[in-house]
């Protein structure tokens, strides 16, 4: 798998992701190019998956349930077949994170869905948190750069949710789409950064 984010605001070149081996598109939530035609291109051009994402703290004043709601009530009115959902919680917050994806997976209980946290924050991932987040079948994509888009390793940062009990095959990296080599296989932040081939 070969995932980018999309750009809020800006349509995006999917001859040049083409040329990087991208296979699937995510697109902003909430963004006034995130129409239902918009996934129908993506899905038609892009040829491979499909997806929306929430970015990290877009709507602080949620509370998990009202979170998850939010997101349901957008994902339905797009109402595009095969549609996959991300979502990017940063939130140093076990309960906070694992309500959210337990009420994502009763309002949607097949949708594929994934979460980003951010890298090497494994330490505050204990047993039950990690055993509420399997049951809700979600892949795990953790970051592997920090907020200045400094690179982390990124068998380090598999290392990290792996030695807490993920088991590897949920597991995929979250790169910076400026920073990949030739052989990634994962997420790539985002379509914007990554560099011109054609």
């Amino acid at each position: 798998m070969r995932f980018v984010w999309t750009v809020a605001g800006d349509d995006p070149d999917i001859g040049n992701c083409k040329a990087h081996g991208v296979d699937g598109y995510f697109a902003p939530l909430f963004d006034s190019l995130t129409t239902s035609a918009y996934l129908r291109m993506l899905r038609d051009q892009g040829g491979g998956a499909y997806g929306l994402y929430l970015g990290h703290d877009w709507f602080p004043g949620d509370s998990a349930e009202q979170l998850a709601q939010r997101v349901n009530a957008e994902y339905v009115r797009l109402n595009v077949l095969g549609t996959r959902v991300m979502f990017n919680l940063e939130e140093h917050d076990p309960d906070k994170i694992a309500r959210v994806l337990e009420e994502w997976r009763r309002l949607q209980p097949k949708v594929n869905t994934s979460w980003s946290p951010e890298g090497m924050q494994g330490g505050w991932m204990d047993s039950v948190f990690v055993a509420r987040v399997l049951a809700c079948r979600v892949r795990v994509v953790p970051q592997a750069f920090v907020g200045n888009m400094a690179r982390r390793e990124s068998d380090v940062v598999l290392r990290d949710v792996t030695r807490r009990g993920f088991p590897e095959g949920v597991v995929s990296i979250f790169y910076d789409a400026a920073q990949l080599g030739a052989d990634w296989d994962g997420y790539a932040f985002t379509e914007g950064r990554l560099p011109r081939i054609i």
